[in-house]
């Protein structure tokens, strides 16, 4: 019988006239009682490692936008660096076309990629620390439904 002794089997102490049973904390774990403390644990860990995939889900299409943005940044570079100072160049700024120095327009693509790469970094980092900690609840989970079921076992 289980009852709020923090887990813990209550067992019968004395019998009293009547038919009455006081009840007294044992000291040991009744089976069904440690099964239900693991799957509180299992679950517990369930949450933070499904948690854990979707921060590392969400991490893998902030870093693909991010090669996409590389990508077409490296494009127009080398657009900029086929170009001479005679060429027009023009920056969309909202619904307005504004005409651009040549070196103006290069240093501005250079900072733009130079962002971009240390944010694909970042990401890299933050996803290599989601995939540890994945590993870490997923080696958890496991040993809590290895212990679960050598519980099961024994009940």
């Amino acid at each position: 019988m289980r009852g709020g002794w923090g887990g813990r089997a209550l067992l019968p102490r004395h019998v009293i006239g009547g038919g009455g049973v006081v009840w007294a904390c044992s000291g040991v774990r009744s089976a069904p009682a440690m099964a239900e403390q693991i799957q509180k644990k299992l679950q517990g860990e369930l949450e933070k490692y499904q948690q854990l995939q979707k921060d590392l889900s969400r991490a893998v299409a902030a870093r693909q936008k991010l090669e996409a943005q590389l990508t077409e940044n490296n494009i127009v570079k080398e657009e900029l660096e086929l170009l001479d100072a005679s060429n027009p160049i023009f920056k969309l700024l909202g619904p307005v076309l504004v005409k651009q120095e040549l070196e103006e327009a290069k240093g501005t693509v250079g900072k733009r990629l130079e962002y971009i790469n240390g944010e694909i970094r970042r990401y890299e980092q933050q996803m290599q620390d989601l995939e540890r900690r994945s590993e870490q609840h997923r080696d958890a989970l496991g040993r809590l439904q290895q212990e679960l079921q050598r519980g099961q076992g024994k009940a």
